[in-house]
C-alpha cells in the first residue's frame, strides 16, 4: 500500500508545472499542442456538469489493475466561457479533492494527468522534475503521431483522433532512466465527447521484452448535468 500512495500522489496545488504550450511556441499545426491544446476540447462545455472518468493503472508488479474513479467538476461556467473546474480522484485513502481551477478552451484534466505524471517519475527514480517536464513540453512541440479511431460514447460509435508521443525516444541523456526512453505519451480526442478528451494515458514498456512495466490511463464514462 505504501508503494500504491507513492503511485498515486499528487502535488498538492494546481499550479501545473507543465503549463500549456503556446500556439506561436507550437509553430505550425500538426503538432501535439495544435490538437490537445489548442483544439478547444472544453468550448463544447456550456453549461456546469460533471465529467466521469476511470481511472485504471496496471503492470507486471500488480497482482490485479487498481481501478478508481476520476471525477471533473466544471461549477461554474461565464458568459465568456470561462470555467471554474474542481477535481475529486481516486478512492479510499487516495482520494485527492483539490480547485478551483481556471479553464475555457484546454481541458485542465491533461494537465492534472501531466502532473501528476512528472512528480510520479521523479518520486520513483530521485531525478528531476524539471527534466521530465521539459522533455514532455518538448515532444507537445514536436510533429504529431496521428491516426483515426473510433470510441464509444452513450453507446454509440463516434469519430476520433488518437495522437501519440514518445518524449524520451531520441534524448541522449535519457540512459540515466532507461526505463522510459520508450514511454508512450497516449491522447485520444474527439468533438462528439463532452469535454473533448475521450482517454489519456502513459505506458512503459519493458525495452528488452516488450512487456509493460506500467500503464495508466484516464478514459471518459460519461457527463452528469
Amino acid at each position: 500500500m505504501r508503494r500504491l500512495a507513492l503511485l498515486l500522489a499528487l502535488a498538492p496545488v494546481l499550479a501545473p508545472m507543465l503549463a500549456p504550450p503556446s500556439a506561436s511556441a507550437a509553430g505550425a499545426k500538426g503538432t501535439v499542442a495544435d490538437l490537445v491544446f489548442d483544439a478547444d476540447l472544453m468550448a463544447m462545455i456550456e453549461e456546469p456538469g460533471t465529467l466521469d472518468y476511470a481511472f485504471r493503472m496496471e503492470g507486471r508488479t500488480f497482482k490485479e489493475p487498481y481501478a478508481s474513479a476520476a471525477r471533473m467538476e466544471v461549477r461554474e461556467v461565464a458568459p465568456d466561457g470561462e470555467k471554474q473546474v474542481w477535481f475529486d480522484l481516486f478512492e479510499g485513502p487516495n482520494r485527492r479533492q483539490f480547485g478551483p481551477a481556471e479553464a475555457k478552451a484546454q481541458n485542465p484534466l491533461i494537465l492534472v494527468f501531466l502532473q501528476r505524471d512528472v512528480v510520479q517519475m521523479a518520486n520513483l527514480t530521485g531525478g528531476s522534475a524539471a527534466y521530465f517536464q521539459h522533455r514532455i513540453r518538448a515532444a507537445f512541440n514536436g510533429p504529431a503521431q496521428v491516426e483515426p479511431t473510433t470510441v464509444e460514447v452513450d453507446g454509440a460509435k463516434v469519430p476520433a483522433t488518437r495522437v501519440t508521443m514518445r518524449p524520451f525516444e531520441d534524448d541522449p541523456k535519457i540512459d540515466r532512466f532507461p526505463a522510459f526512453k520508450d514511454k508512450v505519451y497516449e491522447f485520444v480526442v474527439s468533438d462528439a465527447v463532452p469535454g473533448g478528451l475521450y482517454r489519456v494515458a502513459t505506458e512503459v514498456p519493458d525495452p528488452k521484452t516488450g512487456e509493460t512495466i506500467l500503464a495508466e490511463s484516464m478514459t471518459f464514462k460519461e457527463i452528469e448535468r
